[in-house]
């Protein structure tokens, strides 16, 4: 007949196996049951640290967190955090950084609110170990910022913190505007070298900022993976049609039919070499802006060069002058993308 057994009887190795399934508010709990457990649960207590704002809340997260943060508890145990979320007022991101440690060692994750200061999202960014010192696999890995209220200010300390992990960062989110400019964005592709996800087309955009896209002349030098990006820059005297009432080249960028050609092919070139792409999302709606200096997406200006992306199941060419939709380019879409259902 079988005998119960107890947690404290089991093997140290098994203590912590059992304590990493556990819930953090279960893992919590086992704190408080035995003051000889506190070494085991611990760690992962502290694993991840998640603040939202909530309207109509019944307890005041913020400032019991807050006051907690006060007591030295976030250099106590930021040796153990691996996660950081916060979803709330900039002004509790500002306290939030005063009351940390210099880094958090473990820090793999990252997602804040934009404290709408450059510097402050810069020294965020470091509060994660450097990539030079990280020799053991680990290292910051997702990165998400959201501006506040759809406005931030990603400026030059911000895009320079970026940078330093570039080599070990796999997904970037940054939803806000202003945010990084053409030379920047090249700048960090080509340094991200284990980059799996890339978006910086954010709800809101600021249809009079130029620089919000990634120029097509950046895109046609060294490598770089990119998920989720809007290219533009591109010469296109293939568009004669009156725009909204005016001459095309109103609209247009300036250039003859073979500079159009040559650039769009080294675009398609880059793009060619992600073969394990699954979606590709080059178009962003920015009313009541039209994309005209984008890809022709055609056979004639380069699509071939694009037939190795079997996997591909998502593109997203909305609000682009593209001219895919013809029924030779349809074909060959059929042919050499056969998991896309259709092109948005």
């Amino acid at each position: 007949m079988s005998h119960p057994t107890s947690f404290a009887s089991l093997p140290e190795e098994l203590q912590v196996m059992v304590a990493s399934y556990l819930r953090q508010h279960n893992t919590a709990i086992r704190l408080h049951v035995c003051q000889a457990w506190r070494r085991i649960f611990t760690p992962f207590v502290w694993r991840h640290i998640e603040v939202k704002f909530l309207f109509e809340q019944k307890v005041d997260w913020y400032n019991i967190f807050l006051e907690s943060a006060r007591s030295e508890s976030l250099k106590t145990h930021g040796q153990w955090i691996r996660s950081i979320s916060l979803a709330c007022h900039p002004d509790f991101i500002e306290e939030f950084l005063d009351l940390s440690p210099e880094t958090f060692p473990r820090l793999t994750s990252l997602s804040f609110t934009n404290p709408e200061s450059d510097s402050l999202i810069a020294s965020f960014i470091r509060k994660a170990p450097s990539s030079a010192a990280d020799d053991n696999g680990s290292g910051l890995r997702t990165l998400e910022i959201s501006g506040f209220e759809g406005f931030g200010d990603f400026g030059g300390n911000s895009t320079d913190a970026l940078l330093e992990y570039a080599s070990k960062l796999e997904v970037v989110q940054l939803d806000m505007m202003p945010c990084m400019s053409s030379k920047s964005i090249q700048q960090f592709l080509c340094s991200a070298v284990r980059l799996k996800e890339f978006n910086i087309i954010g709800e809101k955009r600021d249809p009079d900022r130029e620089d919000l896209f990634l120029d097509a002349h950046d895109v046609v030098s060294p490598d770089w993976f990119v998920f989720d990006c809007q290219i533009g820059g591109i010469p296109r005297p293939d568009i004669t049609q009156d725009i909204a009432g005016n001459p095309a080249i109103d609209y247009i960028k300036e250039g003859t039919h073979q500079e159009s050609l040559d650039l769009e092919k080294g675009v398609y070139s880059q793009l060619g070499r992600l073969t394990k792409l699954r979606e590709l999302i080059l178009g962003v709606t920015v009313v009541p802006h039209w994309e005209y200096d984008c890809l022709a997406m055609t056979i004639e200006s380069g699509l071939d060069l694009l037939k190795d992306l079997k996997e591909l199941e998502y593109v997203h060419l909305i609000d682009m002058e593209v001219s895919i939709y013809g029924d030779k380019d349809e074909a060959w879409v059929k042919e050499n993308w056969p998991k896309v259902g259709r092109i948005w």
